[in-house]
């Protein structure tokens, strides 16, 4: 399993889980259908695990996908916090590394 997987995989994750169909979530989160499809592939691949069942019908999680669901969902809890933190000190300037 990859360790360093980009935030988008499992924003557009989230998204698909929230809309029940590539193009709707693609639609909620201003991306290409298939942008997001490659995302769901790529964050499958990543994770060696099958979130969704595709149908006519869209979207079907798999156990795995609902598994999964409340920690992508407390990550996006986490991010929407960092950035809050982050424009409230926007102000000040940012400390050199070294």
């Amino acid at each position: 399993m990859d360790t360093t997987i980009d935030w988008q995989l499992y924003r557009s994750f989230l998204a698909a889980l929230r809309e029940g169909s590539l193009s709707a979530a693609a639609r909620a989160l201003g991306l290409a259908q298939p942008t997001l499809g490659r995302h769901i592939d790529a964050l499958e691949t990543a994770l060696g695990i099958a979130l969704f069942t595709r149908s006519q019908g869209g979207l079907l999680p798999t156990e795995a996908a609902l598994a999964l669901r409340p920690h992508a969902e407390a990550m996006a809890s986490h991010a929407a916090a960092l950035e809050r933190v982050a424009t409230r000190q926007g102000g000040e300037p940012a400390a050199p590394y070294g």
